[in-house]
């Protein structure tokens, strides 16, 4: 697949919100659902939810942040990459950043890329709020009277007919094409007048170099299965639940069964039985550590027992999200 240049090139302003690149971990590196909430993080977290193979697969990897869900493009540039095609996109940033690891139709591939080509282009910021009042006529330009350069890039962003005023945003031009706008670098008009009821104040803020770059995408094989990548996992993370006391069993019913775990709210004093159960966890492998996420660095003999785990409990495993506000020891002197 070779996307064509008139519509990549209205990527470029959008890129940092569309791609993936706002990934900070593989799959769902949080401390379950219930912890994510808005506001302070509860004194202890401990979910529970029961996984299959597949399910630790999805997990483990960038798989969530693959579904494209309305960006038909980078579904047909993933597909084509897994087919060996080597296909090929434009942006000022990757439309689909490269992937240790992801499931697609029930396997599981590592996507890279590389830059093969690149043309000068420039992003400008821009506003474009409700021009009120009277306005000079000389400030003021219809919009079918716009160069042809200014209106296909107005076009690629919906607004040859467009439905509100009043936003900020940024605009990409080759460079070769600057000399033929009449709106950047500097606005030989103020307002862009589309009918009597929509007329835009059209104000440049700044611009930056955004080289637009073809990207050149490989999909490599990993596993031939999910479920068989998802077992490896497993074997390599998973540990068994026992021995547990009542108060402990307790808790892990708690997280097992409740919407969002068993949490106890910020402030709270943690209860023994809590602290007791996360001391299991502390010489355990975090799953992320196992499929290749860089490692904490924490201290082997006394390491933190947040983290994400396989636990095997009354036969079923659990993808397990821990997180535990340590005690602090004070001393005189602190």
């Amino acid at each position: 697949m070779n996307l064509n240049r008139r519509d990549l090139v209205a990527y470029g302003s959008v890129l940092a919100a569309s791609a993936l690149s706002g990934c900070t971990g593989l799959g769902n590196a949080g401390f379950g659902n219930g912890a994510a909430a808005v506001g302070k993080a509860p004194a202890a977290a401990f979910e529970m939810d029961a996984v299959t193979d597949a399910e630790i697969a999805e997990r483990t990897t960038h798989s969530q942040n693959l579904s494209f869900e309305g960006r038909n493009e980078e579904r047909e540039l993933v597909a084509n990459a897994v087919a060996g095609e080597s296909p090929r996109a434009e942006g000022t940033d990757p439309p689909v950043h490269a992937r240790d690891a992801f499931v697609y139709e029930g396997a599981v591939y590592e996507l890279s890329h590389a830059v093969v080509d690149s043309e000068p282009a420039t992003s400008f910021q821009i506003t474009l709020n409700p021009a009120d009042g009277e306005i000079d006529g000389t400030e003021a330009v219809e919009y079918d009277d716009l160069p042809e350069v200014d209106r296909e890039t107005f076009e690629r962003r919906g607004w040859s007919d467009i439905e509100f005023l009043g936003f900020g945003t940024s605009l990409l031009y080759l460079d070769d094409t600057i000399e033929e706008s009449a709106l950047v670098p500097e606005p030989e008009y103020s307002v862009i007048v589309w009918d009597a009821e929509t007329r835009g104040r059209f104000d440049v803020r700044g611009s930056y170099d955004a080289p637009l770059n073809t990207y050149e995408y490989e999909a490599e094989l990993i596993h031939e299965s999910a479920s068989g990548f998802g077992s490896d996992v497993r074997e390599r993370c998973e540990f068994e639940l026992e021995g547990l006391s009542a108060d402990r069993r307790e808790i892990v019913s708690r997280a097992i069964a409740e919407d969002h775990g068993y949490t106890v709210p910020h402030g709270e004093s943690v209860p023994d039985a809590m602290r007791a159960l996360a001391d299991q966890f502390r010489s355990r492998t975090d799953v992320y550590d196992a499929v290749g996420e860089e490692k904490r660095g924490r201290d082997e003999v006394d390491q933190s027992p947040n983290g994400n785990y396989l636990v095997r409990y009354e036969g079923q495993t659990y993808w397990t999200s821990l997180r535990v506000v340590e005690e602090r020891v004070t001393t005189a002197d602190s």
